[in-house]
């Protein structure tokens, strides 16, 4: 009877001993989505939604209008660098920090090296610029890298959602007119998509991308991620992580760019083509 007693006792004990361990893993797996939520911030709450919301409102009533007054190029170029001045001036309002001999300097984060800042530059010279083949490579890259900055700025609120933060309209408002302004460029056949471009915007994608590695090594003191490079924007985000180590991390950074690309050019390639097959089939008639 002792030996038995004995022997239920260890199977007991061996059983608690793997709910134990199944508890731990169990605890482990809920803490781990538990940071992931807590690690995404505002991503996707009410207030988030919310401004995805506005978003789109303002953008289905600036296409409806572009599309009613026959905006002009020149038209929009206007309307978006008033929004452009709009928002460079609220960010160096907000982000001015003091320095270190007295006085004050725009924090180096806000630097305007970003891939969605960098656009304010590419669309005073869309906008100024004389016409010709430079300022038509500008439009074709603006048009794709804004539609897509936009909106994933737009998912990802960097910012915040808070409604009593300066910087978090700023944010909201120029993405939104940022991805308005790109698809009036490709709506009214402003932007040309074919492969030349898709090449042409491949490579200057790529050259901002080393541009911005040696950026952000330049200012690393000031702890820098422009085009989220160092850094995934937000913790916690399922793909663009550090899970896996920073090569992994930034190997998936390009990959989603040219993936992205080629997704939104391929469209107007297949159309490029067949127009070209169908010129072509004509001639020969």
């Amino acid at each position: 009877c002792v030996s038995i007693y004995g022997l239920l006792q260890c199977f007991r004990l061996n059983a608690l001993c793997k709910s134990f361990q199944s508890g731990k893993k169990l605890t482990a797996a809920l803490n781990g989505i538990i940071c992931g939520l807590q690690g995404r911030g505002h991503m996707f709450t009410t207030k988030h939604f919310i401004w995805i919301g506005i978003c789109i409102l303002f953008i289905l009533i600036m296409n409806h209008y572009a599309k009613k007054e026959d905006f002009t190029l020149q038209n929009a170029c206007y309307f978006f660098m008033f929004i452009c001045l709009l928002s460079e001036t609220t960010k160096m309002m907000s982000d001015m920090i003091p320095s270190t001999h007295g006085g004050m300097h725009l924090n180096p984060q806000s630097l305007p090296f970003h891939i969605c800042s960098i656009l304010l530059f590419i669309a005073a010279y869309i906008t100024f610029g004389k016409d010709g083949p430079l300022k038509q490579k500008m439009i074709n890259f603006f048009a794709v890298v804004g539609t897509c900055g936009g909106i994933a700025a737009i998912l990802i609120p960097t910012y915040g959602v808070e409604f009593n933060v300066a910087n978090v309209y700023q944010c909201f408002m120029y993405h939104a007119a940022l991805t308005w302004f790109s698809l009036y460029l490709i709506r009214f056949i402003h932007a040309n998509l074919g492969m030349q471009a898709f090449k042409d915007n491949l490579v200057v994608l790529f050259a901002l991308l080393v541009f911005n590695l040696y950026m952000n090594s330049i200012l690393a003191v000031y702890d820098t991620t422009f085009m989220f490079i160092v850094r995934p924007p937000l913790e916690g985000l399922p793909f663009l992580n550090l899970d896996h180590g920073y090569y992994i991390y930034l190997f998936r950074v390009i990959m989603l760019g040219v993936i992205g690309l080629s997704l939104f050019h391929l469209p107007f390639i297949v159309k490029e083509r067949k127009s070209c097959e169908t010129e072509s089939d004509f001639n020969i008639a």
